[in-house]
């Protein structure tokens, strides 16, 4: 008998444990989120180290020379720029109509002689050595004073001895006009004459 009600007993719990379990609500699995992966990192290409630009050159040291000095009764001086100081022939003007033709000398600076070297090495530096010794030139210029204009005629660069380094003779060049506050404008002053208004007598009152 006993054994009989341990066996109902033991069927009664596993009843009460099976229902149990059925009630039981469901456990629900969540899903896990997904980890994104990193993006690729770039890929970074090496440039070659690049090379600083170069120095400027640095203009050959000019030999020194002596400076001419123009007679004083001939040339007068008129102005000074940052490539010579300028004086102009005042026994040979020639006037033409509204065209006065002068002989000008320019005594130049250190800055025109290295740059006239700079531009004849250009295309004959051989030539260039001897702009070394490049101390003054002498221009012919036509100057119309009515439409106040002027262009080049001739040029004679000469070096500290006198020797001549080059010479150039313009045909027919193209007027230029003569621009306020240069060296053109100041001589224009001296040369060119201002042409005098008639003087308007004042009728007497009767």
């Amino acid at each position: 008998m006993k054994k009989i009600y341990a066996v109902v007993y033991i069927f009664i719990l596993a009843l009460f444990l099976l229902a149990g379990c059925a009630k039981a609500p469901p456990v629900v699995k969540k899903d896990e989120p997904k980890v994104k992966e990193p993006p690729p990192a770039p890929v970074v290409v090496k440039k070659p180290p690049v090379a600083p630009p170069p120095p400027p050159p640095d203009m050959e040291k000019l030999p020194d020379i002596v400076r001419s000095v123009p007679d004083s009764k001939v040339w007068v001086r008129y102005g000074k720029t940052k490539m010579g100081e300028n004086y102009y022939n005042q026994t040979n003007i020639a006037r033409s109509s509204n065209i006065a033709t002068v002989t000008l000398y320019r005594v130049v600076t250190d800055l025109c002689r290295k740059q006239m070297i700079e531009e004849v090495k250009k295309y004959n530096p051989k030539k260039s050595v001897k702009y070394h010794y490049y101390e003054h030139d002498v221009r012919v210029d036509e100057m119309d004073c009515k439409n106040q204009k002027w262009r080049v005629k001739d040029l004679i660069h000469y070096d500290d001895k006198g020797s001549v380094l080059d010479h150039h003779t313009y045909e027919n060049e193209p007027w230029q006009p003569i621009k306020f506050v240069t060296d053109h404008h100041t001589l224009q002053k001296s040369i060119c004459v201002a042409e005098e208004k008639p003087v308007v007598k004042k009728k007497k009152k009767k």
